[in-house]
C-alpha cells in the first residue's frame, strides 16, 4: 500500500436493482410491462411449485453458474443439456441432477433455465425457453446484432416471465462501491476514462473467430460497455477509431463517448495486451477527486485536496463473488421469488447491443454515431484494412 494510503474497513454493499424495464420495441413503440409489474407476480411457491432449474451447456460458465446454485436452498438443481452429452452427464454428477437427453426434455422438467451456450445461439436458445413459457437467465452478450436483439427484446418483453442478462460486473463489490459513491453523490463524474483489454485471442481456441463470438466488442469488452451505461447513463453519441491486427477483425479501439448528461468519457480495448495487471480498470473523476478501480481485486479513491487515498481490498474474497456472479444468482432467484425486479433487463441487454454496433458503424464509416441511429443491418466485426 502506498505512503499516506489507508485501508478503509468494508463498507455495506446493497444491492441496487435497475427498475427499468420497459422501453422501445423494434417498431419503436412502448412494449411490456410497468416497471413494478413484478410486485403483481406470484411467487412460483404460492403456485405450489419447486424451483427446478435447467442449465443449457455445460462449459465454464456453466459450472460456475451451477456450483453457486447447488448451494441455495430456494432451488433445485434439477437437469442439465450440452450438446455433447457426456459433458452434461459429467456436471449432472458433480451436482447432483438430471442430464436431458435434449432441450426439449429439460424445458418439460424444469421451470427456470439458465443459458450458458456460445455466443451465436443466445437468440435461438433464448426464445425457445420464452417459447416454453419459462424463466431465463442468459448469459452475456444478449444478442449478437441489433436485429437479433430487437426480436428477443420484444419476446422477452412480451413474455410475461422474467428474463435476466448475465451482465455480472454489475454486482462485483468494486463496482457496487463506485456505483453507491455516484448514486450519493459522494461521487458527481465530470470525466472518465475506462480500459479493458484481453491478454490474446488464443485461448479459448475459438475465441478469435467473430463468426462465433459476434466480434471482439462482444467477448470481454461489453462489460465495459454495460457498465458505462450502469454508471453514468444514456450515450448520445460515439466516436470511435479501429484497427485490425489479426484474423482480420477489428481488435484494437479507441473510444470516445458523449453521454446524455454532457459527461464525457474514453475507452481503450485492446485484444492482444498480455494479462498485465490491471485489464481492466475505471478511472472516474469528480471535483478534486479521483476514483480508480484495478480489475475486481479493489477500488481506491481521493476526496479533497489534502485527503488521503482509501482504498478497499477484495482480493481474498472468491473469484464468484468478487466477479458478482453470487450475486446476479442470489437476485434471480429473489425475482423468482417475487422478493425483488429483475437487476438486468432485456431493456438493459438491447441497449448494450445499441451502443456496441453504434461503435462498429463509427469505426467503418469514421464518423460519429448515436446508439438510436445504427442501421439494424451493421455487419460489425470485420476490416479489410488498418484504419
Amino acid at each position: 500500500m502506498a505512503t499516506g494510503e489507508r485501508q478503509a474497513p468494508l463498507p455495506q454493499l446493497n444491492p441496487l436493482p435497475d427498475l427499468d424495464c420497459v422501453g422501445p420495441s423494434s417498431e419503436g413503440a412502448s412494449v411490456g410491462p410497468s416497471v413494478d409489474w413484478w410486485r403483481e407476480q406470484p411467487a412460483l411457491e404460492k403456485w405450489g411449485m419447486s424451483f427446478k432449474i435447467g442449465i443449457v451447456g455445460a462449459g465454464g460458465i456453466g459450472g460456475i453458474h451451477a456450483a453457486i446454485l447447488a448451494k441455495d436452498s430456494r432451488i433445485q438443481l434439477h437437469s442439465f443439456f450440452d450438446v455433447e452429452a457426456t459433458r452434461a452427464q459429467s456436471i449432472a454428477s458433480r451436482f447432483g441432477g438430471h442430464a436431458a437427453r435434449s432441450l426439449e426434455e429439460l424445458l418439460q422438467q424444469c421451470n427456470a433455465v439458465f443459458v450458458c451456450t456460445p455466443n451465436t445461439t443466445h437468440e435461438e436458445v433464448a426464445i425457445k425457453v420464452l417459447e416454453a413459457g419459462k424463466h431465463v437467465f442468459c448469459e452475456k452478450p444478449f444478442a449478437l446484432n441489433l436485429k437479433s436483439a430487437a426480436r428477443l427484446h420484444d419476446r422477452a418483453m412480451r413474455s410475461g416471465v422474467i428474463y435476466q442478462v448475465g451482465h455480472n460486473r454489475r454486482f462485483a463489490p468494486v463496482y457496487k462501491v463506485l456505483k453507491q459513491a455516484i448514486e450519493s453523490s459522494e461521487l458527481q463524474p465530470l470525466s472518465v476514462h475506462a480500459k479493458m483489454n484481453r491478454g490474446e485471442l488464443v485461448n479459448p481456441p475459438w475465441v478469435w473467430n467473430a463468426s462465433l463470438t459476434g466480434g471482439f466488442l462482444y467477448e470481454t469488452p461489453v462489460h465495459m460497455f454495460d457498465l458505462m451505461t450502469f454508471f453514468f447513463g444514456r450515450v448520445e453519441w460515439v466516436e470511435v477509431s479501429a484497427r485490425s491486427h489479426g484474423h482480420g477483425e477489428l481488435d484494437d479501439f479507441s473510444i470516445l463517448l458523449s453521454f446524455e448528461s454532457g459527461l464525457q468519457a474514453t475507452m481503450k480495448t485492446y485484444a492482444h495486451a498480455s494479462w498485465h495487471f490491471p485489464f481492466e480498470r475505471f478511472e472516474v473523476y469528480g471535483m478534486h477527486s479521483t476514483y480508480e478501480t484495478f480489475e475486481m481485486e479493489r477500488i481506491s479513491f481521493t476526496k479533497g485536496l489534502e485527503s488521503r487515498t482509501t482504498s478497499y481490498d477484495f482480493s481474498l474474497a472468491s473469484m464468484h463473488e468478487k466477479w458478482g456472479y453470487i450475486e446476479e444468482d442470489r437476485l434471480f432467484v429473489d425475482a423468482l421469488e417475487g422478493k425483488s425486479p429483475v437487476p438486468v433487463t432485456a431493456e438493459d441487454g438491447y441497449n448494450v447491443v445499441q451502443l456496441i454496433e453504434a461503435c462498429y458503424q463509427s469505426a467503418r464509416d469514421g464518423r460519429r454515431m448515436s446508439p438510436g441511429l445504427v442501421s439494424k443491418k451493421s455487419a460489425a466485426p470485420f476490416a479489410t484494412q488498418k484504419r
